[in-house]
């Protein structure tokens, strides 16, 4: 170019840029993501009833902002939720049950810590084998394991939960005092017939008792029991009444509805 030519071009860049040289092209767009804030968290005491612990309050909330902005023009803001691929659910195996918890709930140790220098007699194990918490901490699953004689003293080896009697009998023995039972119902397990070396032995079905009932400290509560070799079993997860059960009340029975008792191998 000539000088000319240069003076008329270096004008004709001054009107597209607005007189600014580092003035953004106009097709460049502008995208922010926005940072989820986690609201703070409450705690309060509620009522322990083996399956009922500590419940807390919060409320996840996340959300992904697109904003697309070009000079001369209003931006345009549009919000987008971004779904998260459920985590698949697993099977939690003791050597006496099994249990699938809800996939989102993170498993609590409730064991006491050995200690290799510890000296005496060792300390007793906590009664709740597996303890399994919501993520925001206001849900409890857990597993509750008794000495059937600490219940009901009896002569004969509680090995079904029918020893005690009906759902009647049994949430008398169970259920905290006050406790509005909103449904209650038995499941009978067939078991297949046990091989020895005298031969095939036929096993007596094993039961489940399943109840649902409200506390008078405000808990919505689902359980299944059921016993073998003197122990008695109790499944349970408790939330609070109204918002907490409409929020979990769903995989709080699908949890409960997944216990089994387990012995030598065979799920009974």
């Amino acid at each position: 170019f000539v000088k000319s030519d240069l003076t008329v071009v270096r004008m004709a860049l001054k009107i597209v840029t607005g007189g600014h040289q580092n003035a953004r092209p106009a097709f460049c767009p502008v995208i922010r993501t926005s940072v989820p804030v986690q609201p703070s968290l409450g705690r309060r005491e509620v009522l322990r009833l083996g399956i009922a612990l500590p419940l807390l309050a919060s409320a996840p909330a996340f959300a992904d902002i697109l904003e697309d902005q070009t000079p001369g023009y209003n931006a345009a803001v549009a919000t987008m939720s971004v779904p998260v691929a459920p985590k698949p659910a697993e099977v939690f195996l003791d050597l006496e049950f099994q249990v699938v918890p809800p996939a989102s709930f993170k498993f609590v140790d409730t064991q006491p810590v050995y200690d290799p220098n510890r000296r005496g007699p060792a300390p007793e194990p906590s009664p709740v084998r597996a303890r399994f918490d919501s993520a925001d901490g206001s849900t409890v699953l857990s597993v509750i394991v008794r000495n059937a004689q600490s219940i009901r003293p009896s002569i004969l080896q509680v090995t079904d939960l029918s020893i005690f009697g009906g759902l009647e009998e049994v949430a008398k023995l169970l259920l905290p005092r006050g406790s509005r039972v909103l449904s209650a119902s038995t499941l009978q397990v067939v078991l297949p017939p046990k091989q020895t070396a005298l031969g095939s032995v036929e096993l007596p079905p094993k039961s489940y008792y399943r109840y649902e009932f409200t506390t008078t400290n405000g808990l919505h509560v689902v359980m299944t029991a059921a016993a073998m070799k003197g122990k008695v079993f109790v499944c349970g997860g408790s939330t609070s009444a109204g918002a907490g059960w409409e929020t979990y009340g769903t995989v709080l029975r699908e949890a409960t509805e997944s216990f089994r008792l387990r012995s030598d191998n065979l799920v009974l």
